[in-house]
């Protein structure tokens, strides 16, 4: 019987887990094949968790911990691309010829191409345009995914898939991953709230994210929270031991973490327009 397909496409290991898990794991629950395109093995993340990696060792780690998140969402290995992490802001790291920044978006374009001609995806999922925290590495994504939705029905374009026996195909939906404006600010008032001992972010964060408005689907994932949260703690590197929405009573935690955001990119909607939490509509489309 066919089935449903989707393909996610994020930056760095932790993407899936932070971002996009209750998508996934929903996405699962509900019979459908979920693939997972990751771009970099984040070796410019900072290490959080004592002892859990080195500088030199830090790819290799985050490699396997995106593997472990993978089994917990109950999803294939994912597709590396094998890029490198950009890092944060002023990094020297962006500066490496193998930066996810410094690659040629028709390199990037084309990987991704062949991953939605390859998995045949009925939804293509990855951050929206701001990269939801203003990473270089999301926007980069964003923009690269977005392009690789547009041309990947398009048999003249690398049409050399072809001869691969990646035929051209047409998704139906490409969504993209937000947050809303002022999310860090209620985060760390709900810890706070809680009795944890939270600063509240710089004043310049405040207004970080997309205006509710903007926001086509507010996603309950409170039923898959369990496995959301077991993948989060899959990233120990990034997981720091006491990590403060991890140890708030379970109702904070829920509140954080048992909503996701989307904004549906294709096909376009009107202003204001929402869409119904069934991600996947109408005949399943064979592959």
């Amino acid at each position: 019987m066919a089935s449903w397909r989707l393909l996610a496409c994020f930056a760095h290991p932790d993407d899936e887990a932070f971002i996009g898990a209750g998508v996934l794991a929903m996405s699962m629950a509900q019979g459908a094949e979920v693939h997972l395109v990751c771009a970099t093995y984040g070796e410019a993340g900072d290490i959080r968790t004592p002892g859990s990696a080195t500088p030199e060792t830090l790819a290799e780690v985050r490699h396997e911990e995106l593997r472990q998140s993978c089994q917990v969402l109950g999803i294939p290995e994912p597709t590396m691309l094998g890029y490198r992490d950009s890092g944060w802001g002023d990094d020297p790291a962006q500066h490496h010829p193998n930066a996810l920044v410094n690659a040629p978006d028709r390199e990037v374009v084309q990987h991704l191409v062949a991953a939605i001609r390859g998995c045949k995806p009925h939804v293509v999922f990855t951050f929206e345009p701001a990269g939801l925290s203003g990473h270089k590495d999301h926007i980069a994504m964003s923009r690269h995914t977005t392009f690789a939705y547009q041309l990947a029905s398009d048999a003249s374009v690398f049409p050399e898939h072809i001869q691969d026996g990646l035929a051209p195909w047409r998704p139906q939906r490409l969504l993209y991953a937000a947050r809303p404006k002022g999310h860090r600010v209620d985060r760390a008032r709900r810890l706070r709230e809680a009795g944890i001992d939270t600063p509240l972010p710089p004043r310049e964060q405040w207004e970080i994210g997309v205006p509710l408005e903007q926001i086509h689907l507010i996603l309950d994932v409170e039923p898959y929270l369990d496995t959301k949260l077991a993948s989060i703690r899959c990233h120990r590197t990034q997981v720091p031991p006491g990590r403060d929405d991890l140890r708030a009573p379970p109702d904070v935690t829920k509140a954080i973490h048992g909503k996701e955001y989307l904004i549906q990119a294709d096909p376009l909607l009107s202003a204001g327009e929402q869409i119904s939490s069934d991600l996947f509509t109408g005949p399943v489309e064979e592959a």
